[in-house]
């Protein structure tokens, strides 16, 4: 699942997680090229590390945002599942209360 596809079916969800990318971005600084004399073994060797450490860095920010959205998604469905069971339960509260009335009214 890539950043550009939306994330579960709900619009609320996606624009939350956009606007926690959105947060998280800082503006970069300008590159400045390093000259070809320059590119020795310790050059190569803090190349190497920063890309490795780029790549932990996308990939644990990948999986923060992946596990943000299974729960989301989790807690859409429980929310769902406690709106029908409040429903369910005021249906039977106002049955309930017909039926009283109904006995108050026969004695």
């Amino acid at each position: 699942m890539s950043s550009s596809e939306p994330v579960g079916s709900s619009p609320a969800l996606a624009r939350a997680l956009s606007a926690i990318q959105q947060t998280q971005k800082r503006p970069r600084s300008e590159k400045k090229a390093i000259p070809v004399d320059q590119k020795d073994n310790k050059y190569f060797e803090r190349r190497k590390r920063n890309n490795n450490a780029a790549k932990k860095s996308r990939d644990a920010r990948k999986a923060r945002e992946d596990e943000i959205a299974i729960r989301a998604s989790f807690l859409e469905k429980e929310n769902a599942i406690l709106r029908a069971q409040v429903a369910t339960l005021r249906e039977e509260a106002n049955s309930l209360r017909q039926l009283l009335l109904q006995k108050r009214s026969q004695h």
